[in-house]
């Protein structure tokens, strides 16, 4: 009986303690909705915020620091006013951008662009913390922001009407530079100086022409839609920015995508771009929360929805071929990419790639796909362009190793003094490195790429390995640097190597970057 009491005593006592803690934290939020400044439940790291946490939807202080430290990831909270590119759960999408996007980790600065610009002015707001932001679902205010970056950033003239469906700028742009990368696959052997592209349904924003043209010289384009109203505002813009050489508007039927608008004068492409509409009926578009219901019907549905859309241009593409190097889209939705990707499989197209592109709260996909032979030689760029997002991660690494060996990448940042690449030069140092320890070594050397074959003697037996080392320039948070892949090509005996090779590459890696024991030494000195 006596341990039977004892039990309900502490019981009891565990209960009280409880309720006090509970009442504790009431009053502790109650203190904390008076006076923001006098919160004290917080890291010594933490920055506090004046914001009233009921703006953002927080009921507790454990809901607001949460929200600044990981995001507005909590159900029902909402992403306080003026930010711009914070993604749901945390993710910051603004940093994850393409490496040489101008927005990457760089957010508009909306109080300078509307001291600048006073179409920009009329639309900024200023929050009880003095942050300047815009509303988002204003479709003025949209078409002002995006006016104001493509001549802060682009030195492009733009309008539009506001009754049309109005591009984030920061998103398009992702399109555009992936496309640069992509066409570096599967060149021609004579490539010609001009990259031809086609956009299929420009719209009245004609953003990708415009925003192709102005970040690559050598770009001109072919622009369709099936709106003469949008046509004609697109002309404007190009008429603004005297690009009427370099941008060339075609109307077309509304079942038409790519056969029927070529001509014989037209001669080949290098890539055809597309950004169908998502929705196949107005329910769809109604339970998608994130739609802002601005646009004309023809911009945001068609029959079938995307699926159908670009289905249509693969039904193209496969009459045409290589007429077009490259076939791209973007997506909307996830499960359209695996559908995409089921219909190249069923029509043996075999060279495609994936990737997604990230921007505020919003992800999008794109699908392109080839005609030409995969080449092996170019599997280290083929892995910075094609993410496989529609598969698990076992699924893509197999795929990515599959007759090729593995990949290494990392960055390399340009000489500080003379702004150069600097991965050249130091390869040729490994190179003299590996000569005297002996290995049997043949380099094929070009502006971004060096394909090396190497004999090893080890003690147990002979390798002969293949390596490939591809790089490219882009501009990172620091300034320029190089993307650098090392990749096995191909081992003999076959199966082997493997260990090898992630030897050598991570003596490559450190000598390139100068961070092994040898290079620490030579600095000293």
């Amino acid at each position: 009986q006596s341990r039977q009491g004892g039990l309900g005593r502490r019981l009891t006592l565990s209960f009280l303690l409880l309720w006090t803690f509970l009442l504790s934290l009431r009053s502790g939020e109650e203190s904390y909705y008076a006076d923001t400044s006098t919160w004290t439940d917080s890291p010594a790291d933490f920055v506090r915020s004046r914001e009233d946490p009921r703006q953002i939807g927080a009921k507790s202080p454990r809901q607001m620091k949460r929200h600044i430290l990981h995001g507005p990831h909590i159900k029902g909270l909402k992403k306080r006013k003026g930010e711009w590119v914070t993604g749901a759960g945390g993710t910051n999408n603004n940093d994850r951008m393409h490496p040489r996007n101008v927005y990457k980790g760089n957010q508009p600065d909306f109080g300078k662009l509307a001291e600048k610009y006073r179409f920009f002015a009329e639309h900024v707001q200023r929050s009880s913390s003095g942050k300047p932001y815009i509303d988002f679902k204003n479709q003025d205010a949209v078409v002002a922001l995006n006016k104001a970056l493509l001549k802060e950033d682009f030195k492009l003239d733009w309008n539009m009407p506001t009754d049309k469906l109005c591009p984030p700028v920061a998103n398009r742009l992702n399109y555009v530079l992936w496309l640069q990368d992509l066409l570096k696959l599967n060149r021609p052997t004579n490539p010609s100086a001009t990259v031809k592209g086609i956009d299929i349904g420009t719209g009245a924003s004609c953003i990708y022409p415009l925003l192709g043209v102005t970040v690559d010289d050598s770009w001109k384009f072919l622009a369709t839609d099936i709106d003469t109203t949008s046509l004609e505002n697109a002309q404007r813009n190009i008429n603004a920015n005297n690009l009427q050489s370099r941008i060339e508007l075609r109307k077309v039927d509304p079942s038409t995508r790519l056969v029927g608008v070529l001509n014989a004068k037209d001669g080949n492409f290098d890539f055809c771009m597309c950004n169908p509409p998502f929705f196949a009926s107005p329910d769809e578009m109604k339970g998608n929360e994130n739609t802002t219901g601005v646009g004309k019907k023809e911009e945001v549905l068609c029959e079938g929805g995307e699926e159908e859309f670009v289905g249509g241009i693969l039904k193209d593409s496969i009459k045409l071929r290589t007429r077009i190097r490259w076939y791209t889209s973007m997506l909307g939705k996830k499960n359209s990419v695996k559908s995409i990707l089921r219909l190249l499989r069923e029509n043996g197209v075999r060279n495609v790639v994936t990737t997604e592109f990230l921007q505020g709260h919003t992800t999008r996909w794109a699908i392109g796909w080839c005609f030409d032979e995969e080449k092996p030689e170019e599997s280290g760029l083929r892995c910075a362009v094609n993410k496989q997002v529609a598969m698990n991660k076992m699924k893509a690494r197999k795929i990515r190793n599959r007759g090729l060996g593995d990949v290494i990448t990392f960055t390399v940042p340009y000489d500080v003094k003379t702004s150069a690449s600097v991965v050249q030069p130091r390869l040729h140092d490994v190179f003299k490195e590996w000569k005297k320890k002996g290995y049997g070594l043949k380099v094929e050397d070009n502006d971004e790429r060096v394909k090396i074959d190497l004999d090893i003697k080890t003690a147990k037996e002979n390798l002969t390995l293949s390596l490939q080392v591809n790089w490219s320039g882009s501009k990172g948070q620091e300034g320029m640097e190089d993307a650098v892949a090392v990749v096995l090509l191909s081992a003999e005996p076959e199966g082997t190597g493997r260990q090898q090779f992630l030897i050598l590459s991570s003596q490559m890696k450190a000598d390139i970057l100068r961070v092994n024991r040898r290079w620490r030494r030579l600095m000293e000195r």
